[in-house]
């Protein structure tokens, strides 16, 4: 094959996999934050609070049976039908043991928080990592593969399905209820369609050797994915002892909608940005470019994403889920902060991963999260809101870690920091403060909301146009060619 034909096969795989991966972003992400509006309305903040206090052993669990495995598949030079049915049966062995130890646990839980409906709320909760468990290894079978359209297909129906679930029983009384049937079967779903698109089919040969070589590169994963589970879910188990289940239910929607919000580019950039690093790894210069473009092009859209949501904040939450949810609009602006920085910090962990450094992921993740666990811990009595404030100042500044710890393995300059990502997070906060002061007058709500958001924009595509032009014309061309095909 050619060095031309390689050229245009990888950026081939690099268009479809940003475009499959964008749109399913964006569809899946507005999608979970319509029904989110629809259970909003309904559930109250205790509701989301309760829920809260028993995530994080989820999502631990979830970290623990998995292990990493997707990663090491990914990883591994040579993969046979044994080396996903080994990790079939691990996942589902660890994913058995974990729900049974925490089924006869959850009284513990319940009296930790004080909240005796939390024994039979998290004995159900804890279902949706055991139902995970079943597709961990075909979900690792089409990531490996490049079929990030069936992926796509998967979540937006494990999406719909599950919430169209939820936000029934939500309308039927069933309070917190309704929002625990809807993330276990949001799990079930899920793993039934990587069951239907993957060609892996697990057989009753218990060979476990290829998870002894695929462990060396995922137990240092298992650790990272632990304590980055921690990091997004350690305010409600540290919180919920000091604070009401109102008061961190308050917490819960915002810091799930930034979320949502930073997962349009995560998810977009991860579908390609670690399987195209690792094919060009020879290549030193190109490297060097092609990661230039995929950091500077999750920069440009999640700054003005994310600080926008931070200048609309108010608005937003008055006029999606009413007034009653007002209190949390502070905590929404705090979050999109942090969240807009950590985007840009997921490119760098995703080139350290390319080049089998896991160890040095794993390190960066821990210390953050031990950071992140003491400032939660010996400021709990600051109050929510600088808390939350701390936490999202680390995630800013946490960067500059993850730059320091990419540049013995790339030759990203200091200077490439200042001009692919700094660059355009001081566009975007110029363009947010004008369009904030610039509509500040307007009286009717939704007017004002619109205003802002038009004003936004536009001054983000003029500034750019001015001072950093080749992303604009970049976008311009491709989509150009796009319609000139068709």
């Amino acid at each position: 094959m050619s060095s031309q034909t390689k050229n245009d096969s990888l950026k081939s795989k690099t268009t479809k996999g940003l475009l499959w991966g964008g749109m399913a972003s964006i569809i899946q992400q507005f999608l979970g934050f319509g029904f989110g509006i629809l259970l909003n309305r309904k559930l109250t903040a205790e509701d989301y609070g309760l829920v809260a206090m028993i995530t994080i052993f989820s999502v631990l669990a979830s970290a623990f049976q998995e292990s990493g495995f997707v990663y090491g598949i990914v990883n591994k030079k040579e993969v046979e039908h044994k080396d996903y049915n080994a990790v079939f049966w691990t996942s589902v062995g660890i994913g058995t043991f974990i729900y049974i130890v925490l089924f006869f646990a959850a009284p513990l839980i319940a009296l930790y928080y004080n909240q005796p409906v939390l024994v039979e709320l998290s004995r159900f909760t804890f279902l949706s990592f055991w139902l995970g468990s079943f597709g961990i290894a075909h979900n690792a079978y089409l990531f490996r593969n490049l079929k990030i359209k069936e992926r796509v297909i998967t979540g937006t129906f494990a999406l719909i399905a599950s919430n169209i679930v939820g936000v029934y029983l939500a309308y039927k009384d069933y309070a917190y209820w309704a929002y625990a049937i809807q993330i276990v079967s949001y799990s079930g779903f899920n793993m039934l369609g990587f069951w239907y698109f993957s060609k892996f089919r697990p057989t009753f040969q218990f060979d476990f050797k290829p998870i002894r070589d695929i462990l060396g590169f995922s137990s240092k994963i298992l650790v990272t994915n632990i304590f980055i589970n921690i990091n997004k879910n350690i305010y409600a188990a540290i919180l919920g002892r000091h604070y009401t289940a109102e008061e961190l239910g308050y917490t819960v929607n915002p810091n799930r909608w930034s979320i949502m919000a930073q997962n349009i580019l995560t998810n977009m950039v991860n579908n390609v940005t670690q399987p195209i690093l690792k094919e060009i790894e020879d290549d030193k210069d190109r490297q060097v470019r092609v990661f230039r473009k995929l950091i500077s092009f999750t920069a440009f859209l999640a700054f003005p994403m994310l600080f926008g949501l931070t200048t609309v904040a108010q608005d937003f939450i008055t006029i999606s889920i009413t007034d009653k949810w007002a209190q949390s609009a502070i905590f929404l602006q705090i979050f999109c902060i942090g969240a807009a920085f950590d985007s840009v910090s997921n490119v760098f962990s995703n080139l350290i991963i390319s080049k089998g450094k896991p160890e040095v992921y794993m390190r960066n993740i821990i210390v953050f999260g031990i950071l992140q666990i003491a400032i939660l811990f010996f400021g709990k009595s600051l109050g929510l809101e600088l808390l939350i404030g701390l936490t999202s100042a680390l995630n800013a500044l946490w960067i500059f870690v993850w730059y320091a710890s990419a540049k013995p393995y790339m030759n990203y300059s200091f200077r490439y920091l200042l001009a692919d990502i700094f660059a355009y997070a001081l566009l975007a906060a110029v363009s947010c403060i004008t369009a904030h002061y610039a509509t500040a007058a307007i009286a009717n709500l939704y007017l004002r909301f619109a205003s802002t958001i038009g004003v936004a924009v536009c001054a983000y595509i003029i500034v750019n146009r001015i001072f950093k032009p080749s992303i604009l014309l970049e976008l311009f061309h491709y989509f150009l060619t796009v319609i000139r095909k068709k």
